[in-house]
């Protein structure tokens, strides 16, 4: 690959212009590692989402404010992070509880992709929590038992984001419902 070596040259704001450009939407990875499973206490966060190309760069780009650490679990044993552009990343926490993320993270949470299976815990407890992320654009839930098994879940549980952007998502074949339950293709 070519090296462009009069970049450093440009002005500023053309320099942060194309460092702005460089951000893409991303599936970011979140999950707790905890001491002793479910209920242990918190040791850290892991994530096997790479960090950012931009961020590993240079010390221009890095100091653009493009990602932020977050997740860093102040409680935790061992304190780690996950790079993180709140406004256009897809936060993904898998199976982990939702009240397990700390309350000034889930305000910034606009895109979440849960997975788990259409429980009666879930449909009458957990998803009580739901709530607890107030500022979600659009969520993917990655349905383990299958779509026909959240049908009522569209419903009668309370999403805290426009129903028109969610996406139910069945983790053995791809397709998903949405808008109303309509079946949608395979991604």
């Amino acid at each position: 690959m070519a090296a462009f070596r009069l970049f450093p040259h440009l002005p500023f704001e053309l320099r942060s212009r194309i460092w702005e450009l460089t951000v893409e939407p991303r599936t970011v990875e979140v999950r707790v590692k905890k001491d002793n499973g479910l209920w242990g206490k918190i040791l850290h966060v892991t994530s096997s989402t790479p960090v950012p190309a931009v961020l590993q760069v240079c010390h221009e780009s890095r100091n653009q404010g493009l990602y932020q650490q977050a997740f860093k679990f102040p409680s935790g044993v061992e304190p780690r992070y996950v790079w993180v552009n709140f406004e256009i990343d897809m936060i993904s926490i898998g199976d982990t509880y939702f009240d397990t993320i700390e309350p000034a993270e889930r305000q910034l949470i606009r895109r979440l992709t849960i997975q788990r299976e259409n429980t009666d815990s879930f449909f009458h407890s957990e998803s009580q929590e739901l709530h607890l992320y107030f500022n979600l654009e659009e969520m993917h839930v990655i349905c383990e038992d299958g779509l026909l098994a959240w049908q009522d879940a569209w419903e009668y549980v309370y999403w805290p984001c426009p129903k028109e952007n969610i996406r139910f998502i069945d983790k053995e074949t791809g397709q998903i419902a949405m808008n109303g339950w309509q079946l949608g293709d395979p991604k």
